[in-house]
Order: structure tokens, then C-alpha cells, then sequence
């Protein structure tokens, strides 16, 4: 794709025929939507997403679901910034929490960094969308 030209990306459709595209390549954004409003109506159980020259890289710049749509199962930045948070410093808590009796419980530190790994690369994984959108908001 060239710039200035926005795939409409199908999600949710029959795969049983091999003639069935995954996207459509137009020439430009009110095309696009106009194109992926038209599909929803025909096939309410679509989502269709546009995205930009740039492909799948970040966020979709629109997206357009059918009424009869089932969403997919995907992390929010939500739950990344509260289990992450939840995770990572409940973690720090339980191994302070140990140290303050010399280590002599042993439970609460063992639980505590099995804690902490999971919540920093929900978080760590949070700020690189962060710093990347923000990056690709300032390059326009």
C-alpha cells in the first residue's frame, strides 16, 4: 500500500470459501468508511477495521461492527494497568511484608515474586503502547 491509501480489514466472516477476501485497499478514509459501514449492513455479524498505509501497526484508525457481532477476546489497557498494578506492587508488598520478619515465614516473599513478574510485563507492556502511540501521534 502507497500512502494515502486505507485497507478495510473483514474480521468475523465465513471462511469457508477461498474467494473470501481479508481486506479491501481504497484510495481514501471516507471511501474506506463508507465501504466498511456498506459491508456491516450487509453481514451484521462483521467488524471491519481501517487501517492506514502503515498496515497493522497500531490502532485501527476506524472500526465499524454489525449488530450481530461477537467480540473477540482481547486484553483492554484497563486490565493491563490494574491486574498489572495489582500483580506488581501486591508482589512488592507480600516480599516487604517477609522481610520485616527476617524472612522467617518464607510464604509471603515466594508468593510475592511469582506476583511481581507477571505485573511488570503487564505494565512494562502498557507503557510501550503508551510511548509508541504517543510516538506516532507526534510523527503526523
Amino acid at each position: 500500500m502507497s500512502p494515502g491509501e486505507y485497507a478495510v480489514h473483514y474480521s468475523s466472516f465465513d471462511r469457508t470459501t477461498a474467494s473470501t477476501p481479508f481486506c479491501t485497499v481504497l484510495s481514501s478514509l471516507p471511501e474506506a468508511e463508507a465501504f466498511a459501514q456498506s459491508q456491516i449492513t450487509q453481514n451484521p455479524t462483521l467488524r471491519c477495521r481501517i487501517y492506514d498505509h502503515h498496515g497493522f501497526i497500531g490502532k485501527p484508525i476506524a472500526e465499524f461492527r454489525g449488530a450481530d457481532y461477537k467480540g473477540e477476546s482481547e486484553i483492554s489497557a484497563r486490565f493491563r494497568r490494574w491486574a498489572g498494578s495489582i500483580l506488581f506492587f501486591g508482589g512488592l508488598l507480600l516480599i516487604f511484608y517477609d522481610s520485616l520478619h527476617n524472612y522467617e515465614l518464607l510464604w509471603p516473599a515466594t508468593i510475592g515474586i511469582r506476583l511481581i513478574f507477571p505485573g511488570l510485563i503487564l505494565l512494562i507492556t502498557e507503557l510501550v503502547l503508551i510511548l509508541y502511540a504517543r510516538r506516532k501521534h507526534q510523527a503526523k
